[in-house]
């Protein structure tokens, strides 16, 4: 058996048992599989400090009365006074250590597998695969129980309610090997969580500084290009991580243990409430911050204000005002940072190409399935680079090399290599073009209003260069959800046409209502429209299924319908039925769909995606003919659907005649 599956079998082996005995809670299961592990490992390091000759007890964990408590003598007892034993040391460990970072791992623990038998034979069988794991670790793989423990916190598998979900290992090693951290310099994560992004870090430098010859010695992660100094630097000084979940900070603190870094400076603490007064600059900075949240004004440290309570804009500044002169950021950002339109997000970005914006690169919508299905995008910062360069290089990615479902399966298609190439030649002043990257001048950033980084509405400005007609917004030519005081001087009795989303057709361009109201109560709450109004319907799936239409023979031509429409009035220089076949296009909708707000079956568009939807425009005798010419293909789309309708019902006849 491989690595890899030694220790995947033998932690599903032990959840599988943990779960037999109705421990059910994930997270719960993670905590005590922590607690043992940690306990083993603590002893296995007083068991090497011996070996090395170092007899002061001051450097043991397990020395004086907590020496009971090692790995070893736990193994000797039976269920019943081992249950005792192990809530015993967890308490004394947490009073009674030396160490700070074994108080903060054991306080407030308990042993929560209740079933005794269960207790020890989850003890023997980590030890088992454990000693399995040292032969491996001997023998040159010495992140072997780190590669095991990031396996265990992968099995996290619901999100807190904080915001935290796990960020994909595939995504953490992209943004790391894009920064390119180097020796001696510091590395934060303002919102470590696990310190899957510490980790990455320090495996990627590992790498990078052990030569070809260690590497072929089956020693991958020797570091001999390091001196000792660099070595003391990178193994006591440079990677420091904040959370305020004190169980993220254990897992973190296991997890960079087991990979050596046993000096890390990881603690909890809230990086927006807590850290008033920090001083520290950074040099990389690597993060996946709550972006679900809001957060008291009150409660945010002065430095940090800015008239939001949105966590990722706030984690945003905190990053940039901790950023050193020449520092590196990669942090993943949710779509309203890109193209939100408010104050405080447009301020954001501003700051963001002050501080040395490079690169932006797009996630597909599915990336954090089945945790947020919240639309990402990666930001990059390196003022080195944007000193160098006039331009901002944006990347859109559609495949990560995963199925976009609940389940997250690997698929075929990956773009990210690809992209990391693009990046890095970008870096040595060489361009890529492709269908995926677009070169946008600073300034043509700066100039916009809002300080827009979507990289979709540039790549279709300079597509648009070569169309013969004007590009124009649809909120430049339609009045996007006219105001009901249109319609506040007639009587309350008037009566008015109701529109239900269920009376709206799929992929029908027209609409007849068939239902009366009377103004008086349908004014508030429901959404006004007159006759030619387009509609389209903005929450999922209807939006998708393309839920939309023109308003044709209202009640004295006015109606009424859902609060999810939004309502598209066109101006003289557009005909309706062209705004209907703009708005139910495939490209609409799918960029829509990437656009969307929201979380789970809730999600809609948002108004300033349709506002700000480009479209060419011609001439009104020309849009005629666009017209009758889509409308004759829609008319061979129907009769292809009745012919279809046809053989269908032909081949159920003669099957249920094999049946007489």
């Amino acid at each position: 058996m491989d690595t890899i599956s030694l220790y995947k079998s033998r932690i599903d082996g032990l959840m599988d048992i943990l779960f037999g005995a109705g421990v059910s809670n994930p997270q719960t299961i993670i905590e005590q599989l922590n607690y043992l592990l940690f306990l083993r490992a603590l002893s296995i390091k007083d068991d090497e400090a011996e070996l090395l000759g170092i007899t002061d007890e001051s450097e043991k964990i397990f020395s004086g009365e907590l020496k009971k408590y090692r790995w070893q003598n736990l193994l000797a007892l039976n269920a019943e006074d081992l249950f005792k034993t192990i809530e015993e040391s967890f308490d004394l460990l947490q009073k009674k250590s030396k160490n700070p970072t074994v108080k903060l791992l054991f306080r407030n623990a308990h042993v929560k597998i209740f079933d005794k038998p269960t207790l020890r034979r989850v003890l023997h069988e980590i030890e088992i695969f454990s000693k399995e794991l040292d032969t491996i670790a001997h023998d040159g793989d010495k992140d072997v129980f780190g590669d095991m423990y990031e396996y265990l916190l992968s099995k996290l598998s619901s999100a807190g309610t904080n915001g935290q979900f796990r960020t994909p290992r595939h995504i953490i090693d992209f943004m790391v090997k894009v920064v390119d951290p180097k020796k001696n310099e510091t590395i934060l994560d303002p919102a470590c969580g696990t310190a899957g992004f510490l980790v990455a870090a320090y495996r990627y430098m590992a790498g990078e500084y052990t030569s070809e010859k260690m590497k072929k010695a089956g020693s991958p992660r020797a570091m001999d290009k390091l001196s000792a100094d660099e070595k003391n630097f990178l193994f006591n000084h440079m990677f420091t991580g904040f959370d305020s979940d004190e169980d993220m900070i254990k897992f973190g603190m296991m997890n960079l243990h087991l990979h050596g870094l046993t000096k890390s400076r990881l603690s909890r603490q809230n990086s927006l409430t807590d850290t008033s007064g920090l001083k520290d600059k950074f040099d990389v900075i690597l993060a996946n911050p709550p972006f679900s949240g809001k957060i008291d004004e009150e409660s945010v440290s002065e430095e940090l204000r800015m008239g939001t309570k949105a966590t990722e804009l706030l984690f945003l500044r905190f990053m940039m005002e901790h950023l050193s002169l020449k520092g590196k950021l990669a942090v993943i950002v949710p779509e309203g940072v890109i193209f939100n339109p408010s104050r405080a997000h447009s301020k954001t970005r501003e700051m963001l190409l002050e501080k040395g914006l490079w690169a932006v690169v797009s996630l597909p919508s599915g990336v954090f399935n089945p945790y947020s299905p919240v639309k990402t995008s990666i930001v990059f910062i390196d003022a080195a680079i944007s000193t160098t360069k006039d331009e901002i290089l944006f990347i859109k990615i559609e495949n990560d090399g995963f199925d976009l479902g609940a389940q997250r399966k690997p698929a075929g298609k990956d773009d990210l290599p690809a992209a990391l190439e693009v990046l890095r030649k970008w870096r040595n002043e060489e361009r890529v073009k492709n269908a995926a990257t677009v070169y946008v001048e600073r300034s043509k950033i700066i100039k916009k209003n809002n300080f827009s980084l979507n990289g979709d509405r540039y790549r279709e400005k300079i597509a648009s260069a070569n169309t013969k007609w004007s590009m124009v917004k649809l909120g430049e030519i339609c009045e996007i959800n006219p105001k009901k005081s249109e319609v506040s001087s007639l009587s309350s009795d008037t009566e008015v046409s109701f529109v239900p989303m269920a009376d709206i057709s799929e992929n029908e361009s027209f609409f007849v209502p068939k239902q009366i109201k009377k103004l008086k109560d349908v004014l508030i709450g429901y959404t006004y429209f007159k006759d030619d109004d387009v509609l389209l319907a903005k929450v999922t799936p209807c939006f998708e299924n393309g839920k939309s239409g023109i308003a044709k023979k209202l009640q004295n031509g006015i109606g009424f319908g859902s609060s999810e429409f939004i309502v598209l009035r066109a101006s003289k220089k557009i005909l309706p039925e062209l705004i209907y076949q703009f708005v139910t296009s495939i490209d609409f909708k799918a960029e829509g769909k990437r656009r969307m707000t929201g979380t789970g079956g809730l999600q809609r568009v948002p108004i300033e995606f349709v506002k700000e939807y480009e479209i060419p425009l011609p001439p009104i005798n020309v849009q005629k003919q666009i017209v009758a010419k889509l409308n004759m293909h829609r008319k061979n789309i129907d009769r292809t659907k009745h012919l279809i309708a046809g053989f269908e019902e032909r081949i159920k006849n003669e099957i249920e005649k094999l049946w007489d």
